[in-house]
């Protein structure tokens, strides 16, 4: 009987050159960014995102909370995850802190994530670029230090693999409209 595998702790400029964390980065997957609110209370939004120049780019709108809580503390943890059924599971928490992106140096690092997404769809449809026109602030995520975890090769992930006996989670196609 094997147990679950220790999480992995990495610090600086390893969190990015990280093999899963990498992984991870490479898969168009949505994160979730955590910023505190002026009480202390954590607040947790999923977000689009791309690699970038020793950072991890996302974008929203200037009127955002998330914006307003990054002006008065930069300090974010975002949380990337592949997981699938059983204990196909592995992810980054990830902490850092944040660089706001204004103004026109913002416009190609927002289009850089968009683009990740939607590709030209924003441009060729107007419902898209009404939606995601708002976008006018990047956020350059620079990590600190980050928890990795991988149960992908685990006793438990292999048993439940083979025997199908793990539920299957809930699916990501588009939804009926």
């Amino acid at each position: 009987m094997s147990e679950p595998t220790p999480s992995r702790r990495l610090v600086g400029e390893a969190v990015l050159r990280d093999p899963l964390v990498c992984e991870l980065l490479a898969m168009r997957l949505v994160g979730v960014l955590t910023t505190l609110e002026p009480d202390g209370s954590v607040h947790a939004v999923p977000m689009w995102l791309a690699p970038g120049d020793g950072a991890v780019l996302l974008a929203t709108g200037s009127r955002s909370r998330k914006v307003a809580n990054l002006e008065r503390d930069p300090r974010a943890t975002l949380v990337l995850h592949d997981s699938r059924p059983g204990a196909e599971v592995c992810g980054a928490s990830i902490r850092g802190r944040v660089e706001l992106v204004r103004g026109s140096a913002a416009k190609a690092l927002v289009l850089h994530v968009h683009h990740r997404y939607v590709g030209d769809a924003r441009e060729r449809l107007p419902e898209v670029e009404a939606f995601l026109g708002s976008d006018d602030v990047a956020f350059r995520f620079l990590p600190d230090t980050a928890i990795t975890w991988d149960e992908r090769a685990s006793d438990a992930a292999a048993v439940l693999r083979e025997s199908a006996a793990a539920f299957p989670l809930e699916p990501t196609s588009p939804r009926p409209g």
